[in-house]
């Protein structure tokens, strides 16, 4: 999987969310706190009514219909979050924001054989709250005290890069990254995490670096 920081190092300004029942509103609300215009669509008015008043646009559409998802001005957007629970719906209106050609592609999984369609359909990233929910309560369960880090300061992100060339080569002091506030929290190499790599570590073009800090500190770095 890969970041949208990852796809094109422009930070992405302007979303579509396809979807607005809980897991979309939820997606709606966070993208607009931070600062980004989204798109909210949904085949149901009562649905748009959640984020009217937070959405930048919004747009009630039949989402199987690719004529009425263009009309949106969905292909002005960088990225498209499709969040619906309907699982045809789901593919359908995946596979028509990938005819459209929008650069990159976030779909809810909804249970492993549909995970494998959205591969196939070609989707950048597919996530699955289910699961993620789950592991972060078993987790927490198992590990009586753990804190996920997000919770304990949400202020901050994690982000995973890949190392452009001007950064292969360099060792994690030479990134001078702490004057900034952001943190190499870990380097996944050859299927192997370092988990808060040594300051003498160099970087590799096979490298997937995890880096911590505030939303504006990151998008310092990486833009």
């Amino acid at each position: 999987m890969r970041s949208p920081w990852q796809y094109n190092l422009n930070r992405p300004s302007q979303y579509a969310v396809i979807g607005i029942g809980r897991f979309g509103t939820s997606v709606v609300e966070t993208l607009v706190n931070l600062g980004y215009e989204v798109l909210a669509i949904d085949p149901e008015e009562k649905n748009i009514e959640r984020v009217r008043n937070i959405a930048t646009h919004i747009a009630v559409v039949d989402v199987t219909n690719e004529k009425e998802l263009e009309e949106t001005g969905i292909t002005n957007v960088d990225v498209a979050v499709i969040c619906l629970s309907d699982l045809e719906k789901n593919i359908i209106a995946t596979m028509i924001v990938k005819e459209l050609g929008i650069r990159y592609v976030i779909a809810r999984g909804l249970n492993d054989n549909h995970m494998e369609i959205l591969k196939l359909i070609g989707v950048d990233w597919i996530v699955c709250p289910e699961k993620e929910m789950g592991k972060k309560i078993a987790q927490k369960m198992a590990i009586p005290g753990i804190t996920d880090l997000m919770d304990a300061i949400p202020e901050a992100r994690v982000i995973e890069i890949i190392p452009t060339s001007d950064l292969i080569g360099k060792k994690i002091r030479d990134l001078t990254l702490i004057g900034d506030g952001i943190l190499v929290l870990g380097i996944r190499r050859n299927g192997n995490i370092i988990i808060v790599p040594n300051p003498e570590e160099v970087i590799k073009p096979s490298d997937k670096i995890y880096l911590f800090g505030t939303p504006s500190a990151l998008e310092g770095f990486i833009i």
